[in-house]
């Protein structure tokens, strides 16, 4: 099982001391190195695990070893593994490599072992560090109040159902409350299912794509039915004449399984032809955060499962209509066209007909919702300026900065005294961490003018350190009071600015200029914390999430070693990143700088997974009504020409071409208006599915569905509108040619 949520170390060793239901628990950090001491350094992700992290996942390094018992200890000398991408593009894939030693934040680290290509937990590692060897016996991790940042794995014992592992997991978890309520009180334990957990969000999503996929399937499937029985029903003269003739049903059987599987094989053999020029056009739509992504391809598995479809197509509609068109009785029969269009016949092409319609009208609704989201997204305010607007990241790591202060907040104001030198730039600033991103250190704080509220329902706000003209720069609406200033320093008072949100909250019918909080719970000795000023609601953790409680502080007064540098220039924003990171470079060449992105990009990616849903949802829209209108005018020029006969004689009596291409009209359209009414029932309920989906934007779950309800009246109105236009389009050719018969020739029709 693997946990989702963090828990403190303490808190983890009781549950591996407590524990009856599994048979060992494991851990894992999620951190970053710098790697360093080379000609292009690099921001890698690591992984900080515990010695049965490889045991409990099933898996082992394809060179090398994993961490011994003496490596896993603090003070002992720096060992790592390394991903299988970092061994080749870092290292030529050079099987030497083990014993070597890099430069990871400036220490010495000597790399034992390679992991597998395909290895992934949540992401790719570049590096594995042992957990207790990083963990200074000194440092917070010790704190059983620090419930940040450790996740736990464990494996459930044989014989255990993962219910008894979670009903004892959960009466753990009541033990710890009660025994340190002080720390505990108000945390408990989530379990799920490891492969729950990488899938769990994007698995709506992918499951809301899988149906519109199974829907359009179902389209065609029934097109090949209505034109495999039509077929047939053209053929049944002809097959009576062969068997007339000595030819066996089952040779003429065999003969229509083999027309049908060649046709089948061909349609298969085009569909992955397109499959495979589509590929990377899919790939580049997927959310970033898919499972496995870069595994996505044309594998044998999915060559097997398209070859079985297309043999279950062609034997299942190949070999109905083989039996039908090959029974004698009716081969000769007088008046055979006009008898295999009977009642019988009819409603089975009918009900195939209202069929697609249904299935068309499921799949255009829901690229509709999709739509109808991205347009309410794309009007969302974010309470910044996006344009203009450059930002990157780095990391100040290094022996000259580890614990010093003063070196982090040199190379800070000398990084923005050369940035805003550059020509085109208008001003510049650090941040803790961006908006849109949802990165903000989260933290529970109290307010002085306020009563301490109990343990388990002390507010949390995102705190957000920031150099002084970050405002400015990123176009966040001063509301009150002021913003930071270069005189808001380790001396001065420690200051805060809030914004809206909070304000609203805590003073709604006074100023809350002046007033008092500060982090962390209320034993605590963390600085008080004055209110100097209010802003604007600024989008924190995606576009469609609502604005959390928000408080920022003097960079000043609380270094941070990994910031975002946001620049606000006058040109295109990416035309300089090139010269900002070299400048950058000339202070320290061996700071890796990374995700350098304009923000309009950054907003782009925060909707990913609904602009994929809304395209792909769109184009199977597109699909389906190019199939539904394949299949009516299909089926009603067949239609047509089996009442010829029929349509000549009513000419023949006086019936004027507007009244007949009228009779053919009406019917149609009456199938039309039945499948549309179907179909709206079916997304009634379907669409509900698209409205509970959630999706990760890389800022928490968000609905797929925003400023839109699952039964949007507009897409309601318009969806049916628009296939009921293209379906009388469809219709209207067919029934047109009516007009254009001879009487004279059709009443000799055969």
């Amino acid at each position: 099982e693997g946990g989702e949520i963090s828990v403190s170390l303490h808190n983890f060793q009781d549950w591996q001391a407590r524990s009856r239901f599994f048979d060992e628990f494991g851990g894992v950090r999620f951190t970053t190195f710098n790697l360093q001491g080379v000609d292009n350094p690099q921001h890698l992700f690591g992984q900080a695990v515990t010695l049965n992290y490889f045991s409990i996942l099933g898996v082992q390094p394809q060179l090398g070893r994993i961490f011994s018992p003496e490596e896993d200890k603090f003070g002992a000398p720096h060992t790592a593994l390394i991903s299988d991408s970092l061994w080749r593009t870092g290292f030529g894939a050079d099987p030497s490599v083990l014993g070597r030693s890099i430069n990871l934040d400036g220490d010495a680290v000597t790399i034992i072992g390679v992991m597998p290509p395909r290895f992934e937990l949540f992401t790719k590692p570049d590096i594995l560090t042992p957990l207790s060897g990083a963990l200074d016996p000194n440092s917070p991790w010790f704190d059983r109040g620090n419930h940040m940042g450790l996740y736990a794995l464990a494996k459930v014992r044989k014989g255990i159902s993962v219910s008894q592992a979670e009903t004892e997991m959960r009466q753990i978890a009541a033990q710890l409350e009660k025994e340190y309520p002080a720390v505990n009180s108000g945390h408990g334990v989530l379990t799920q299912s490891l492969q729950s957990s990488i899938v769990l969000d994007v698995r709506s999503t992918l499951l809301v794509l899988m149906g519109a996929v199974g829907f359009v399937l179902l389209i065609a499937c029934v097109n090949v039915a209505n034109l495999s029985l039509a077929r047939s029903l053209v053929r049944q003269q002809e097959m009576g004449i062969r068997m007339a003739l000595g030819a066996g049903r089952g040779r003429l059987i065999r003969q229509s399984l083999s027309e049908s599987f060649l046709l089948s094989v061909l349609g298969g053999l085009a569909g992955i032809v397109v499959a495979y020029w589509l590929l990377s056009a899919l790939i580049s739509l997927a959310p970033t955060n898919l499972p496995r992504l870069a595994d996505v391809q044309l594998s044998g598995r999915v060559l097997l499962f398209t070859a079985a479809v297309t043999l279950l197509t062609s034997l299942l509609f190949g070999l109905l209509p083989a039996l039908s068109s090959t029974r004698i009785t009716a081969a000769f029969s007088e008046g055979s066209r006009t008898s295999t269009s009977g009642p019988i016949r009819r409603r089975l092409f009918d009900s195939l007909l209202v069929a697609e319609i249904a299935l068309a009208l499921i799949v255009l609704t829901g690229a509709g919702l999709m739509t109808r989201t991205m347009y309410k997204i794309a009007n969302v305010d974010p309470g910044f300026r996006t344009d203009h607007l450059l930002t990157m990241r780095m990391d100040v790591y290094g022996p000259q900065y580890r614990n010093n202060l003063p070196n982090i907040e040199a190379f800070q104001k000398a990084a923005l005294t050369k940035v805003k030198a550059l020509p085109g730039v208008e001003s510049a600033a650090f941040t803790l961490s961006l908006p849109i991103a949802g990165s903000q250190w989260g933290s529970v704080f109290v307010v002085g003018d306020q009563p301490v509220v109990d343990r388990a329902k002390i507010p949390v706000a995102a705190f957000n350190p920031v150099s002084p003209e970050y405002f400015q720069t990123m176009g966040i609406q001063l509301l009150r009071g002021r913003s930071f200033t270069e005189a808001d320093g380790p001396k001065s008072l420690h200051v805060a600015v809030i914004n809206e949100t909070m304000a609203r909250h805590f003073w709604p019918n006074e100023d809350a200029i002046g007033k008092r909080l500060k982090q962390g719970w209320p034993e605590w000795t963390t600085p008080w914390w004055e209110v100097v000023g209010v802003v604007a609601d600024v989008k924190l953790n995606g576009v469609i999430q609502t604005t959390p409680m928000h408080i920022y502080l003097p960079v000043a007064q609380n270094g941070i070693d990994s910031a975002y540098l946001a620049v606000r220039t006058k040109t295109d924003p990416q035309s300089l990143a090139a010269t900002a990171q070299a400048t950058l470079h000339s202070l320290d060449s061996q700071i890796p700088i990374y995700q350098v992105r304009t923000m309009d990009e950054r907003l782009k990616g925060a909707v990913v997974s609904q602009r994929a849903a809304m395209i792909l949802l769109s184009a199977f829209a597109v699909v389906a009504m190019l199939l539904a209108a394949i299949g009516i005018y299909g089926v009603i020029s067949w239609g047509v020409v089996q009442r010829t006969r029929e349509m000549g004689l009513r000419m023949a009596l006086g019936a004027l071409p507007r009244e007949v291409m009228w009779l053919v009209l009406r019917r149609s359209m009456l199938l039309v208006f039945v499948g549309v009414a179907i179909g709206l029932l079916g997304a009634f309920s379907l669409t509900r599915v698209i409205g509970a989906s959630l999706a990760e934007t890389g800022a928490g779950k968000t609905p797929l569905l925003f400023g839109v309800q699952a039964l949007d009246p507009i897409t309601f109105i318009v969806a049916p509108i628009l296939l009921a236009l293209v379906a009388f389009l469809a219709c209207c050719l067919p029934s047109w040619r009516v007009t254009k018969i001879d009487p004279l020739v059709a009443l000799r029709y055969e």
